[in-house]
């Protein structure tokens, strides 16, 4: 086993991350879909269900962005609720946390941070 802490996540050199447009824009083609959606808790299904089904949302699959847990594995239960609980919190510091992408090396926001994820392009 390597005790390189490195040597767990996805190679800088093998993956481009996705920028702050680029997710930018997939996050508002995912606003535009779900503003036809009139009850909240469709939000939280549709996100979490398709980081964890797909690793993306459709606005994702538009502009090619995927998001894979830091390790490069694909995102489970448990990553996408607290990546989602991010999100939340991101919104509650007035879209702060995800300025993070825009100069963050990995293009990490906030809420990319506390699930130990990545958004890379595909």
């Amino acid at each position: 086993m390597s005790t390189n802490p490195e040597s767990s996540q996805v190679s800088e050199k093998k993956q481009s991350y996705a920028g702050f447009t680029k997710r930018s824009l997939a996050f508002f083609i995912d606003i535009f879909l779900l503003s036809f959606i009139s009850w909240g808790g469709a939000n939280i299904v549709y996100f979490i269900g398709m980081w964890v089904w797909r690793g993306q949302t459709l606005g994702q699959m538009v502009v090619n962005a995927k998001v894979v847990k830091t390790d490069g594995k694909p995102v489970d239960l448990r990553v996408a609720t607290i990546r989602f609980l991010g999100y939340l919190l991101c919104g509650l510091t007035l879209g702060l946390g995800f300025l993070f992408i825009a100069f963050d090396t990995r293009k990490q926001g906030l809420h990319d941070k506390l699930a130990e994820t990545y958004v890379i392009n595909v």
